[in-house]
Parts: C-alpha cells; sequence; structure tokens
C-alpha cells in the first residue's frame, strides 16, 4: 500500500501541490472576504465645540497616506494571498524546467518492504533498489541478512528469477524491484526464530542498506 501512494504520489506530485494550493486559496479568500461590522457607538451631542488653533489640521498628502495605511492594515490576507500564488507559480516553473529535481539529493534508496498474500497467508517481501543518483551504478545481486538480539547476522545473496539478471545496471532515475517469499526462504534456510531482517546492495564502491524490517 505504501509503494502504492509512492508511485501515485510521484506520477501526480504536481496535480497535488496544485489542488493542495488551491484548497489553501480558497480558504484564505473566504477569510478575507468576511468584513468585520464596527462597533456602533452612540454619538454624544457636541455643544459650541471650538478649535482652538490650526495645529489640529493635517495636510491632504498626510490624511492620504494614514487611509492607505489603516486599508493595508484591513486587509493582511491579501498579503498571504499574493505569497501563496508566488509560492505556487515558483513551484509549477521549477518543476517545468526540472530544477527540483537538481535540487533533491543525489541517493540510492534500498527499501524492503513485507506483506501477506491474502490466499495463502504467506508474507511475501519486496526489495526496491531506486537510483535517484546523477550516474549510473551497476549492482551485485542484493544480500538478504537476519538477524536476532545479541547474535550476528546471517547473510544470503539473492540471485532472482533470472540468474543473469545481475550485475544490474541502473540509470539515474530508475528502479528496480524483486519479489520473494520470505516464509519459505526462511525454512528453507533455517531461519524462522530471525525476526529480523534488511537488504544490502552493493555497487561497487559503496554499499547501500535499508532499515532494519521486524517480521511479524
Amino acid at each position: 500500500m505504501l509503494d502504492k501512494i509512492k508511485t501515485f504520489y510521484r506520477q501526480n506530485r504536481l496535480l497535488i501541490i496544485i489542488g493542495l494550493s488551491f484548497i489553501l486559496l480558497m480558504q484564505i479568500c473566504s477569510r478575507g472576504g468576511r468584513v468585520d461590522k464596527p462597533a456602533v457607538q452612540k454619538e454624544q451631542p457636541v455643544l459650541d465645540q471650538e478649535i482652538a488653533d490650526d495645529s489640529q489640521l493635517k495636510p491632504l498628502n498626510e490624511i492620504y497616506y494614514e487611509q492607505q495605511q489603516k486599508k493595508q492594515e484591513r486587509n493582511p490576507e491579501m498579503i498571504s494571498l499574493y505569497i501563496l500564488m508566488g509560492m505556487v507559480l515558483l513551484v509549477y516553473v521549477a518543476t517545468k524546467r526540472g530544477w527540483l529535481q537538481k535540487l533533491s539529493p543525489s541517493i540510492v534508496w534500498v527499501v524492503i518492504s513485507v506483506k501477506r498474500n491474502k490466499t495463502t497467508k504467506a508474507r511475501v517481501a519486496t526489495i526496491t533498489i531506486n537510483n535517484q543518483t546523477k550516474e549510473s551504478l551497476t549492482f551485485s545481486p542484493p544480500i538478504l541478512a537476519f538477524a536476532t538480539p545479541f547474535k550476528k547476522a546471517r547473510k544470503f545473496r539473492i540471485k532472482g528469477a533470472d540468474e543473469n539478471l545481475f550485475p544490474l545496471t541502473l540509470m539515474p532515475g530508475t528502479a528496480h524491484r524483486l519479489t520473494i517469499d520470505m516464509d519459505a526462504f526462511r525454512t528453507k534456510a533455517g531461519l524462522t526464530a530471525n525476526k529480523w531482517v534488511r537488504v544490502e546492495a552493493n555497487a561497487g564502491l559503496k554499499v547501500y542498506r535499508s532499515l532494519w524490517k521486524y517480521l511479524f
């Protein structure tokens, strides 16, 4: 399920970002459309009020400036609206021109996920090697490492269904997946007591490892 969500996000991330930005935009507009009713004050009659001198009179440009300041204070949401529109436009242009891919970190993702088959209830492991670096990498057959607390991990090399598949070369931005019957593998290797598993992928100069996964 998690892999499907990730795949859906990668394929539709632009629409998701635009949709969320549009929802936030509508929320800001709805708040900005509210009119605050001024409190009604009773006017007291003014009797024989006189202006002592001309110091209370203000120039026309000063009055105009104060009115503009009051308008900005009454509509602070408009500033947030302009900022949001600019951010949405920036993300759209950056996605179209590939700027986000250049800014994304160069890394190799090695992931193992375990699910149960709905029919047989057997655990099936999916190993994913994702090359997000800026160069092609050649991987040796991945290694499954099984461990239990306070004991040394036992490692097994995986060849996959096609023995001629490895060594495998992945271009930048490409990935490869392997599927393994985890229960059958553990039974055959005598690893029923080993509940922790991870994957190691050797790319020559560096070994990439996944996080430890607990087999429920």
